[in-house]
């Protein structure tokens, strides 16, 4: 059996590409603490989300690799929220229980969407397979015995 160049590139190409990633975390807050999550964005990368709580109300932050805070929430119903990374590197939720002694519990879903030259990572590799299909129709057709 022969290898094709142009299915050894589509392989490539579909193992390097990751998919969207999505994260649910559950976390148990005490009244009057801080906690912190780090992620890893890269530049371009869209974050969206959900958070849920029981118990209470918390303020919600997330920073860039700088330090600077690009999302701000007092959460006490569930909020969504939504950004676009500018910078690659480790981003932090930041979760405080500043409002009352009691514990909060915070269930976060988020999402994060890769890009590439604009478009979403699945259409870059619906690109490739569609792509590929078309190869291997043209040289089916090209190959096949004439009448």
């Amino acid at each position: 059996m022969k290898c094709r160049p142009v299915a050894l590139c589509c392989l490539a190409f579909c193992l390097l590409c990751g998919i969207a990633n999505a994260y649910s975390v559950t976390k148990e807050l005490p009244g009057r603490e801080k906690e912190t999550l780090g992620v890893e964005l890269n530049e371009g990368d869209e974050v969206s989300g959900r958070i849920t709580l029981i118990g209470g109300a918390i303020n919600f932050s997330v920073s860039d690799p700088e330090g600077r805070i690009i999302v701000s929430y007092t959460v006490s119903d569930p909020a969504d929220f939504r950004f676009y990374a500018s910078k690659t590197g480790a981003h932090s939720f930041r979760f405080e229980n500043d409002f009352s002694d009691n514990t909060v519990f915070i269930t976060l879903n988020y999402n994060v969407q890769h890009y590439i030259f604009g478009f979403p990572q699945e259409f870059i590799l619906l690109f490739v397979i569609i792509g590929c299909a078309l190869v291997g129709v043209v040289m089916f057709v090209a190959l096949s015995p004439k009448p």
